[in-house]
């Protein structure tokens, strides 16, 4: 069993590490790559000049707001003295994206400022444009909420699943998929979209539940093939196990497996390297993140798959703190562990509405 605050914070602090290290390489070729930082790549952060840590994008911004949707959902289902289920859990979770939105300096359709609420909005760094995806800034933008019935789209882009995370950690192993489904069904509407997102949402719940890392992908892969249009991140899925198998990573054989920009790519990119790593996440990054496309999101979906499995302890602490928020990363993990108390100061924090 694996489910303790410090592999949460693993999972959250680790997907911020792979973000941050892919962030400054995202659609540079891999050939200049290798020019600007020599035959193994970028294997370092790149710390920025102003703030003398390494930057995070959207793609940590909008994990973070997930995190907090889903612990504003345990205090609104205390309040209303409910259970919490999937549906109230997903609309909990777009409103914290529509508080993301406001941090890239765009207000909510019908919103008061009064309802820009809790911490995480209060923290000054998140309040930083990390060029968003359009399809997640034009459909939160809408003010309306996109499900598996009703697309607001037809868009598979990553956007949708490198944000799922948090909700492996905390959902029943019932309900875990289709909260990954629902959660980036709100911006992304094609099924190879949300499939993936609910896929790394139940891969991460299988790890924190103490399953190897092989186990813990192949349970997720045998759901996923019990869904509607999963053709598409099933071949992906078991091309990257294939590949995995075969020992020697390398660039050439990730390459095979896209660039990452939708949401199937990513996904078996990181399935990729976490396999062929699976005791090293600082290797497991460096795979990831070496290519010509979506660096910053096959290093994040990498870094929260062995940030789980391994937890904090066997992250390099180096990392740990060379982030942007770290000291907050590892406050709404520990939070997110706790999921909800019943206190003043908790409400206060995430306010239940």
């Amino acid at each position: 069993m694996k489910r303790s605050a410090d592999h949460f914070y693993g999972c959250l602090a680790g997907g911020a590490i792979g973000d941050a290290l892919g962030a400054p390489i995202e659609f540079m070729s891999y050939d200049k790559i290798l020019d600007r930082y020599g035959e193994n790549g970028l294997a370092n952060l790149l710390f920025s000049q102003h703030t003398n840590c390494a930057l995070i994008t959207d793609d940590t911004q909008m994990t973070l707001f997930t995190a907090e949707g889903l612990i504003r959902s345990a205090a609104r289902a205390y309040r209303k003295k409910m259970q919490r289920t999937i549906p109230e859990t997903t609309t909990a979770v777009f409103r914290a994206y529509l508080r993301w939105l406001y941090t890239q300096g765009l207000k909510t359709p019908h919103w008061n400022l009064s309802d820009y609420d809790g911490w995480l909005i209060k923290i000054k760094s998140l309040h930083a444009y990390r060029d968003p995806g359009v399809t997640c800034i034009t459909t939160l933008g809408k003010g309306i909420m996109g499900t598996v019935k009703k697309p607001i789209n037809d868009s598979k882009g990553c956007g949708g699943m490198m944000r799922v995370a948090p909700i492996g950690l905390v959902e029943c192993e019932e309900d875990v998929f289709d909260v990954g489904v629902n959660a980036a069904a709100i911006t992304h509407g094609h099924p190879t979209g949300y499939l993936a997102a609910g896929t790394l949402a139940a891969m991460i719940h299988y790890i924190i539940q103490g399953d190897e890392l092989q186990e813990a992908i192949l349970k997720s892969l045998n759901r996923l093939k019990q869904k509607e249009n999963s053709e598409e991140c099933v071949a992906a899925i078991e091309k990257a196990i294939s590949l995995a198998k075969e020992g020697n990573p390398c660039y050439e054989k990730l390459k095979t497996l896209g660039q990452g920009f939708v949401a199937e790519e990513t996904l078996a990119i990181a399935i990729y390297a976490a396999l062929s790593y699976p005791d090293n996440l600082k290797e497991a990054l460096v795979l990831a993140v070496n290519h010509d496309g979506d660096s910053d999101s096959t290093g994040a979906v990498t870094g929260n798959i062995l940030g789980a499995y391994l937890g904090a302890k066997n992250i390099e602490k180096e990392l740990l703190t060379g982030i942007e928020l770290a000291k907050e990363i590892e406050q709404l993990s520990n939070d997110l562990f706790i999921l909800f108390e019943e206190d003043q100061a908790w409400f206060d924090r995430y306010p239940a509405w």
